[in-house]
């Protein structure tokens, strides 16, 4: 017989979006660590006297406690254990974390188990937070959350013939998933080539970890060359435009655009040789 299911459970969850039910009510998707994506019922949290309404907002970690109804589970308790404060404080961290929220929605499989995916999530959440880079951040949790949900992208050798692929001589195929060898991209029309030392970085941070991919120094167009090629490859996966996409270049760019004015001039931080250098260690 299956086993029964309980009446009432106490779990942790992100909070990863929520739409109106109603004139009071609201569902809320929540990412839990053992029962995966699951939405639920929030009853009466748009009422002034709610309780809960502020519990349940996105890019929020909380520990609810959910009653089994019918159709979906209903929040009796909602209390905040992170809202991730100082990554609202910031809109270019605030975006980068809504990007990170709905990639985890459109990629996750419901009620399905999702410890690593819901440990995942909260650890680039809390880097985006304490002021770690964005792009190793959004970078290195998309190509975990790849490899974790079965679409880990070839970056090294054809995905049609198979043989390694210089960096200098890739050309990218988000819809396929990865790099084709010159030869080969022929037959994809859908193929371009890569940036050469952007691919080196996406390697890296496939193979490393986040630590080691967070010493490689990047220039703002590296970065925008990698985000454009990763952007176009989780567009693929979830077969849909991110908004949040689209959110997160266009506050790179204007952030870029403000520092350009600012320091008119100056030389870049980090140049791409000492990219290179960080990867030839």
């Amino acid at each position: 017989m299956p086993s029964r299911i309980p009446r009432v459970i106490r779990t942790n969850a992100i909070v990863l979006r929520h739409r109106r039910l109603g004139e009071a009510d609201r569902i809320v998707t929540l990412l839990t660590p053992l029962r995966g994506k699951i939405d639920v019922i929030a009853k009466g949290v748009l009422r002034s006297k709610s309780r809960m309404g502020g519990h349940l907002e996105p890019l929020t970690l909380v520990e609810v406690v959910l009653a089994h109804g019918r159709s979906m589970d209903v929040v009796t308790q909602a209390q905040t254990i992170d809202a991730f404060p100082a990554a609202h404080e910031d809109l270019d961290r605030l975006s980068a974390a809504m990007y990170l929220l709905e990639l985890a929605d459109r990629i996750t499989v419901e009620h399905a188990e999702a410890e690593g995916l819901h440990d995942l999530l909260h650890a680039a959440l809390v880097r985006l937070a304490r002021g770690d880079g964005q792009q190793v951040v959004q970078r290195t949790f998309e190509l975990a959350l790849l490899d974790a949900t079965g679409f880990r992208p070839e970056l090294t050798d054809c995905l049609r013939c198979s043989n390694p692929v210089p960096a200098e001589e890739a050309w990218w195929a988000p819809v396929e998933g990865g790099v084709l060898c010159a030869s080969c991209a022929r037959a994809y029309t859908d193929a371009q080539p890569i940036d050469a030392t952007a691919l080196r970085v996406l390697r890296a941070f496939q193979s490393q970890t986040y630590e080691e991919a967070g010493r490689i120094r990047l220039t703002d167009e590296l970065a925008a060359r990698m985000e454009s090629a990763m952007h176009a490859l989780m567009r693929s996966v979830v077969e849909r435009d991110l908004k949040s996409a689209q959110f997160v270049s266009a506050a790179r760019r204007a952030r870029v655009a403000g520092e350009a004015r600012e320091d008119a001039g100056a030389d870049n931080a980090a140049s791409e040789s000492d990219t290179l250098d960080d990867l030839a260690e």
